[in-house]
């Protein structure tokens, strides 16, 4: 009986590596297909897009902007730059239909928002208590590493985030990033894309659609 007892536990404990192993790639399947898909896309095209749906003031991120200050120390618990993609695929607003970010610049995004019809919106300091965009689009100005926008695009039809008139249109402000990628996370018990964030700090945060507007969770809570 011991000896039949002992058996049972020890293959439990030789599948249960297998069964975590199982759980974590499932998990992860939706961005290992976007991310491809993205980097077939060529910053040409990209570049047109973004002046097509937001306007000729922005200008597309294709290089970690802490990769460009000098001096600066490489810690080991930095993000994995090499990673770097200015363009992010998933379902956004989970409607079915592919969306894009698309992580850019602008001196002030606020100026030819009624021009191309995009709202301009700050969930980091909305989280925070004030997130009116027309007082804290400044914050950041003078931060080279900070002063990025998350250009996003809700998708349309079979062409989803390429679509001539996409569904909608947002300029995310503020955002404190080094990197971003697709997270997929659960909201009302239902799996949704959200936009990862990797901060200056080491804190991985949240930026992600509540079917109003985008919000932020810090250190990628509850949503």
């Amino acid at each position: 009986m011991r000896t039949s007892s002992f058996a049972r536990v020890l293959f439990v404990l030789c599948l249960a590596p297998a069964l975590l192993a199982w759980g974590q790639s499932t998990s992860t399947s939706t961005s290992s297909t976007a991310a491809p898909a993205a980097a077939q896309v060529s910053l040409a095209d990209l570049t047109a897009v973004v002046q097509k749906q937001f306007g000729s003031g922005f200008e597309v991120v294709t290089a970690p902007p802490m990769s460009k200050i000098g001096g600066a120390k490489v810690m080991t618990d930095q993000p994995d730059y090499t990673a770097w993609n200015p363009l992010l695929i998933g379902d956004f607003d989970g409607d079915g239909v592919e969306d894009a970010v698309i992580i850019a610049r602008n001196k002030n995004a606020l100026i030819e928002s009624d021009a191309y019809h995009y709202k301009v919106t700050d969930p980091y300091n909305d989280h925070f208590g004030y997130g009116n965009p027309t007082v804290t689009m400044d914050f950041n100005a003078q931060d080279p590493v900070h002063n990025l926008d998350l250009l996003i695009i809700h998708g349309s039809g079979k062409e989803g985030w390429r679509a001539e008139k996409p569904k909608a249109k947002y300029v995310v402000i503020n955002v404190p990033l080094e990197l971003a990628s697709v997270a997929h996370a659960t909201r009302k018990k239902k799996s949704v894309d959200a936009i990862r964030v990797e901060e200056s700090d080491t804190i991985s945060s949240l930026i992600f659609w509540d079917g109003k507007k985008y919000r932020y969770t810090p250190g990628g809570g509850t949503l």
